[in-house]
């Protein structure tokens, strides 16, 4: 009798035992298709993605949705054009808005030296916008090859060619040897000759001669030959503001005398030495 129930016994274990074995396999076949399953579907989120992005790009970037239709160039110019400008962009309709590189477009712009400054967006979904600011000649600086423009900052940007309008006041005298950018000292020469004819032009005497050269010397400074009527008038190398004022107080009465200008000597506080030639 013991011996049967130990037998028993033993195979009630065994059935447990197997029955727990079952139960545990079932649970991993289980997890391990869970795991499976949450890999099939990232993997199926991924592929979707995927092919979200491959056709958004197709939409973006090969598509009609974002091509060119209007290119607009805008801006105030007296010497650049708005056909000229959007040819030189090198844009044309039905390029793709986002396939054009903008840093691109300001450089081909750059190449034509009436250009100074630029701005370049894309309007989505179809249109490019061009600004473009143009240098605006205030001088002309005489140079060992030739004539160059100077704009209003002083800066030299343009040689005077063929047909160029050359109906500037000239600068002279400087180091000057090429129309590039210009060393420090140079550059503070052409900013001190544009404050000078400013400063000139604002004078009643200025309004009615106007500026036809302004020359530099480093011992006698700055001197200044008018349009018309034409006479040199010496200013020195400072305060001229001062000698421009007392030129402007003084002119009326230098105007009255009789006989022609032919030179005036304003580079001392106070006073304006003038002499007159016969008519």
């Amino acid at each position: 009798m013991g011996h049967a129930r130990k037998m028993k016994d033993a195979r009630q274990e065994q059935s447990v035992f197997l029955r727990r074995q079952s139960v545990r396999r079932r649970r991993d076949w289980t997890r391990r298709l869970r795991q499976v399953e949450r890999g099939l579907l990232s993997t199926a989120i991924v592929i979707a993605g995927l092919a979200l992005i491959y056709g958004l790009y197709l939409v973006v970037f090969t598509g009609e949705a974002f091509a060119v239709k209007r290119i607009v160039v805008d801006g105030e110019w007296k010497y650049l054009t708005a056909g000229g400008l959007g040819e030189l962009s090198g844009v044309r309709e039905g390029d793709n808005l986002f396939w054009i590189s903008v840093a691109d477009v300001h450089s081909r712009l750059a190449t034509d030296p009436w250009v100074k400054a630029t701005a370049v967006r894309r309007r989505l979904p179809d249109t490019l916008m061009v600004y473009v600011e143009e240098h605006r000649p205030a001088a002309l600086i005489a140079l060992d090859s030739g004539l160059c423009y100077v704009d209003a900052d002083g800066s030299t940007f343009k040689w005077a060619e063929g047909n160029d309008d050359r109906d500037f006041p000239v600068f002279s005298g400087l180091k000057a040897a090429d129309c590039g950018p210009q060393s420090d000292e140079d550059s503070l020469r052409l900013k001190e000759m544009l404050l000078l004819m400013e400063l000139f032009r604002s004078t009643g005497f200025g309004k009615e001669r106007d500026v036809a050269e302004i020359h530099f010397d480093r011992i006698a400074g700055y001197s200044l030959i008018t349009k018309e009527s034409p006479a040199q008038i010496l200013f020195g190398h400072s305060a001229f503001a001062e000698r421009t004022a007392a030129l402007d107080r003084m002119g009326r009465a230098i105007l009255s005398r009789e006989g022609r200008i032919q030179y005036m000597l304003a580079n001392e506080p106070g006073r304006i030495i003038v002499k007159y030639g016969t008519i």
